[in-house]
């Protein structure tokens, strides 16, 4: 499968994947999601906060990726990734210096321009960076 530069959304797709695919994502989803509650409970909910901000299906979404689609393919999700943790970042910044004042719902719009912002500007950046097909590095 070639790399789509624009983001797109099949839901004919989901039906070709494999239960077990599903199974396995959800799995390391709810052990990271354990393992971060534990933490939390032992080191304070700060630490604990942190830990469930790491996308919980990463892992086990590249693996099946790379079984598929190969490391390449892979590795370019995973610069996504990393981009969308950077923008997720970014809001959760605006939000807590912003919510006190500002009060939710306006904190949370804010954050979210801020958010949309940072993830489009990201994107583009890449495309700018790679070209329209980008590479992993």
């Amino acid at each position: 499968m070639s790399y789509q530069p624009t983001p797109r959304f099949d839901p004919g797709a989901i039906g070709a994947h494999r239960i077990r695919d599903y199974i396995i994502r959800f799995l390391f989803g709810a052990a990271i999601s354990l393992v971060a509650g534990v933490i939390g409970m032992k080191f304070g909910p700060r630490l604990g906060g942190v830990l469930l901000g790491f996308p919980a299906i990463l892992p086990a979404s590249l693996t099946l990726i790379e079984k598929k689609e190969g490391k390449e393919q892979a590795s370019v999700d995973s610069i996504g990734a990393g981009l969308g943790a950077v923008a997720m970042i970014a809001f959760a910044v605006v939000v807590s210096l912003t919510v006190v004042s500002w009060g939710v719902l306006a904190s949370l719009a804010a954050s979210l321009a801020v958010w949309l912002a940072v993830a489009i500007g990201l994107y583009v950046l890449v495309q700018v960076t790679y070209g329209r097909e980008p590479h992993a590095p």
